[in-house]
């Protein structure tokens, strides 16, 4: 029974009696089949005219245990879209009126207890569970797939400011997840919503008080696996990793650990692009030509979010504002943060001009093989390191800029940029972290592996190239 209701005896029909001032009681949750259910300890019709939220939530688990079991009649995608958008409504407007910033309050678990109780009490662990195991569903959709895709992944980033701590350490997986079962048609919108909504918000946060990172910090190597093998676009490996490096300095360790753990397809683009961004041992040793190719040739510019940008569809985001209230303002079904073209960020501080807005890192147009600092004065000029911060990036047009060893040193020291985001060529083996010893050699089997068996996608690295041939799997020659 519900907590703060008391049930009647059995010879009488069940009620809802109020034992305590709560004003909403989520309901308890059941397995059926091995799907969670909503199970209400209450006359189920007063609870939902009083509730309309728990309401909508269980016809969402209705929807997802139709489909499971394929029973009729199964929901479309269309209609369980449209009650997907009425949550994000819900949230957005709740959001609106609340007093202080849930985005500047979520990148410190310390204040999540007081981000929590800035909202009303509704089910939104509820609402993230039924959302998540509809995004299992959604291989057995027969059509309005599309529109089923939008509508979850606008909602799921509506959600995040209302989410507690273990949820928001899995929403990032959630969302690369959908890479894997939605259309390629909105594989776009997965990597936008993942690199501009979500991680920026997640992989940061740090438990006080406990050494290792988070539980969302430690599955960047299983998202990055998850889009690099689902998606076959290059651009989206890109703006993923580009995204990663922004945020995680440690990022080669995932990087390594796809290579040498994941699946043939993601370890050859974790191959390609860590010797694309990485700085070179020696760069006399490769092919300047060949390593210099772009990757990112069919990246999609982020474009500005305000719902009247005059010119929509064409001006790049380069601010961002992270006021809630700015954001569901100025676009009204997008999830904050608000990210704006300089035409529309002008306007809006001249009608708002206390509030603050941050520059937009932007992709790198191209990868340097040497120093791309204007005012160099090194005889050795070959790329050392690249920096991701805004403060070095502002000299490069808010692109990441790459430095020699002195500009790097010059830049970085003790006196200032301590606290910037730099990547520097990998060390010695022999010098490295045991973990990241391990995945380097595990990772170096693994490409000579993928090289001397590139079609061998189900062969496992520790099988022999004999015992593959004797599974019908042909060898490079």
């Amino acid at each position: 029974m519900a907590e703060g209701y008391s049930e009647c005896s059995n010879n009488s029909q069940p009620s809802c009696v109020r034992s305590s001032g709560l004003d909403n009681v989520p309901p308890s949750y059941e397995g059926l089949g091995g799907i969670a259910c909503p199970v209400l300890r209450l006359d189920p019709q007063d609870w939902m005219e009083n509730n309309p939220v728990t309401a909508k939530i269980r016809s969402l688990y209705d929807c997802q245990l139709r489909l499971m079991h394929n029973m009729q009649p199964l929901p479309s995608g269309v209609d369980i879209a449209n009650t997907v958008k009425y949550f994000s409504q819900t949230l957005l407007s709740v959001l609106k009126d609340v007093p202080r910033s849930p985005l500047e309050m979520i990148k410190d678990p310390v204040s999540d207890h007081e981000r929590m109780g800035l909202y009303p009490n509704l089910d939104y662990k509820g609402l993230f569970n039924a959302i998540s195991q509809l995004v299992d569903s959604a291989p057995h959709i027969q059509y309005g797939v599309q529109a089923f895709g939008q509508s979850v992944l606008q909602c799921l980033g509506c959600l995040l400011p209302f989410l507690e701590y273990d949820m928001i350490d899995n929403l990032p997986y959630l969302v690369a997840y959908c890479v894997a079962v939605f259309p390629v048609s909105l594989h776009q919108e997965i990597l936008n919503l993942l690199c501009y909504y979500i991680l920026p918000f997640t992989i940061t946060r740090h438990y006080e008080g406990d050494e290792d990172d988070s539980q969302a910090s430690q599955s960047v190597a299983a998202i990055v696996m998850m889009v690099f093998q689902h998606s076959n676009n290059p651009a989206h490996h890109c703006q993923l990793l580009e995204c990663l490096m922004t945020m995680k300095p440690t990022i080669v360790k995932d990087l390594l650990c796809v290579i040498a753990y994941g699946t043939a397809g993601a370890r050859l683009s974790a191959a390609k692009l860590m010797f694309y961004y990485w700085p070179a041992f020696d760069a006399q040793l490769f092919d300047r030509k060949g390593l210099l190719c772009k990757f990112s040739n069919d990246l999609v510019p982020f474009l500005c979010q305000r719902d009247m940008c005059p010119n929509a569809g064409s001006a790049e985001a380069a601010k961002v504002c992270y006021d809630h209230c700015i954001s569901v303002t100025f676009a009204s079904d997008t999830p904050p943060p608000l990210y704006l073209c300089i035409e529309c960020a002008n306007e809006i501080h001249r009608e708002h001009p206390n509030q603050r807005f941050f520059d937009l890192l932007h992709p790198m147009q191209q990868v340097s093989m040497v120093c791309e600092n204007k005012n160099c004065r090194s005889t050795d000029k070959l790329a050392y390191s690249i920096c991701f911060s805004n403060e070095c990036a502002s000299y490069n047009g808010n692109h990441p800029i790459r430095y020699c060893q002195q500009c790097h040193a010059n830049r970085h020291n003790s006196r200032r940029g301590g606290d910037h985001v730099v990547h520097t060529k990998l060390s010695h083996a022999w010098q490295m972290a045991s973990d990241m010893q391990t995945n380097l050699v595990e990772a170096i089997i693994s490409i000579f592996f993928l090289k001397r068996c590139p079609n061998a996608e189900t062969l496992s690295r520790h099988e022999s190239p004999d015992c593959g041939a004797k599974r019908g799997i042909t060898h490079a020659q």
